[in-house]
Parts: structure tokens; C-alpha cells; sequence
């Protein structure tokens, strides 16, 4: 078996071996593409590509990657065709880790039902962590916005934004701060609030490949949960990216715990999609000797 990185004349074969697996809810890795055309576009559209592939006699038996972002790593895969699973997915692993810059974290993202990819990583060490589920709402399934919508954010917010995003999120205190850049075109943050405090924000973004819209974090202050703050805000996100940029759909992923969350997106129209559950290994230990 021949371990290598990943080359533009590995592409359309590779998206095509995980668009299979990514239809099969056994052998699905969340959040790594599901139609090939679009993986092929990722592919090409990323400037430092960590992907490795496995053959036999010239064919493709194996891949996996990792997408970099401040640090931290978000795995794909592995991708196993045939033969020994464990033994392919150790050899890519192995592989992989050579071609990654030092991080602090790696994370994967499985289908619950991909039971031999979840033994893999508890196997290199990773900690199984919380389940979540990936919701979408269809543009055809978008609910009217009864009432004024949320506020665009300003500056004036951004404190206040700020802490309440440190205690909604506080495992990812900066996932914030790009959306309170002004000129991104691709991402936008809303909030709610009384004249004088924010009640509530929500971030939504804009991806190509896939083409969708995607709502990153929405936090509503505990003080006023339950008062339809939160739906304003969703379904503000929600038409920004189906009406005013076309998005074809809108996904989102909440954690097994939220579960008001997971109500206020059912009631708002998204749709259950995949139960997933998130894998990780903390300390900079990605690199195994």
C-alpha cells in the first residue's frame, strides 16, 4: 500500500470516493462534503491542501484530511474503500500528521453510525465528546418574518455581544470576532435588543462549496429565553441568506444538550438532518511518536 499526498489528478477520484461514503450514514464524516462536484471545489479552492491518499496496485483504497483554522484541526475521514480498515486508516493517520503544522487541538465530526471510525479515534487517543445534530431549512420551507426584523450589529454592541458570547461559548471564546468585522460580505451579526442592552445576536455566514447559508452561533441572554427573541433572530439570519443572497438552504449543528434550541429550530422550520457526535484530542498532542 502506497501512502501520498494528495495531487490536483487525485481530485475527482477522491470527491468521489467521499461523496459514497458520505451517503452511507455507517461511513460518514460530517462536515466533509457530500456531493462531489463541491469537493472537487473545495479542493481547488484551498491554498494549503492537508489531504493524504492510500492505493493498492494504482488503486484508490483510502483517504484523509484535516482542515486547519487557528490552531486547530478539523479531520475528515478516514475514508476506507477496502481491506484492513484499522490498518489503512493508521497509515493515512500516520501520514497526515507529517504534512500538519503543530496544533492545539484536532476535532472529527461522525455520523453515529460510523461505529469503526469512532473506534479508530478513541484508538489514537481522542475523547468522545457530546452528540449534536445537523439541521437544515430548505429556501422553499422558509417561514414569513412576522414583525420588524433583528438589527444589523454595530460597534456599540460589541462589548456587550462579546460577553454574552463568552458565556455561550466558552470553549470557543473568539469564534466571535470575524463576524464584528464590518466589511465581510460573506458573514453578517444581528442582534436584538431593549434601546439600551443586547438581548440576543445571532452569526450567520455564506459558503460556496457547499452553496448554502449557515447560522455559526445564536445566544439569547437567559433573562429573557422564551420570549421569541430568539426565532426574530433566526429567521433575520435565515431571510438574509435565502432572499437577499440566494442561498438555496440554510444548516445549522446544535449540541445533544440544547435541547430548547433543537424546539426553536423545529418551530421555525429547519429539519433534522444527521445525528452526529464530535470526537477531540487536546495539549498539541496531534503528532504521535
Amino acid at each position: 500500500m502506497m501512502i501520498a499526498r494528495i495531487t490536483p489528478a487525485d481530485f475527482a477520484e477522491v470527491a468521489r470516493l467521499l461523496e459514497t461514503h458520505n451517503a452511507n450514514p455507517s461511513t460518514q464524516c460530517l462536515h466533509s462534503g457530500e456531493h462531489a462536484g463541491e469537493i472537487v471545489a473545495v479542493f481547488q479552492k484551498q491554498k494549503s491542501l492537508h489531504f493524504v491518499v492510500a492505493r493498492e496496485n494504482g488503486a484508490l483504497v483510502g483517504a484523509m484530511g484535516c482542515e486547519v483554522d487557528e490552531g486547530r484541526g478539523y479531520l475528515q475521514g478516514p475514508f476506507v474503500e477496502s481491506g484492513d480498515f484499522l490498518a489503512t486508516a493508521d497509515a493515512l493517520w500516520q501520514e497526515l500528521q507529517a504534512d500538519l503544522p503543530t496544533l492545539e487541538r484536532c476535532d472529527a465530526f461522525l455520523n453515529v453510525k460510523n461505529e469503526r471510525a469512532a473506534a479508530f479515534y478513541l484508538g489514537m487517543g481522542f475523547k468522545r465528546g457530546q452528540g449534536a445534530q445537523v439541521y437544515v431549512l430548505p429556501a422553499a420551507a422558509l417561514p414569513a418574518l412576522n414583525g420588524a426584523p433583528a438589527a444589523r450589529f454595530t460597534p456599540d454592541y460589541a462589548a456587550e455581544v462579546r460577553a454574552l458570547h463568552h458565556l455561550a461559548f466558552p470553549d470557543s471564546p473568539h469564534a466571535i470576532d470575524a463576524f464584528m468585522e464590518m466589511a465581510e460580505d460573506e458573514r453578517c451579526l444581528f442582534v436584538c435588543s431593549d434601546g439600551d442592552h443586547c438581548l440576543g445576536y445571532v452569526a450567520a455566514s455564506i459558503n460556496d462549496s457547499p452553496r448554502e447559508g449557515y447560522i455559526d452561533l445564536l445566544a439569547v441572554a437567559a433573562t429573557v429565553r422564551n420570549q421569541g427573541y430568539g426565532q426574530r433572530l433566526l429567521l433575520t439570519a435565515a431571510h438574509w441568506l435565502i432572499v437577499e443572497h440566494g442561498m438555496p438552504q440554510v444548516g445549522l449543528t446544535v449540541r445533544d444538550m440544547r435541547a430548547d434550541a433543537r424546539r426553536l429550530y423545529q418551530r421555525s422550520g429547519f429539519q433534522l438532518l444527521y445525528a452526529g457526535v464530535g470526537y477531540s484530542r487536546d495539549n498539541g498532542s496531534v503528532r504521535r511518536g
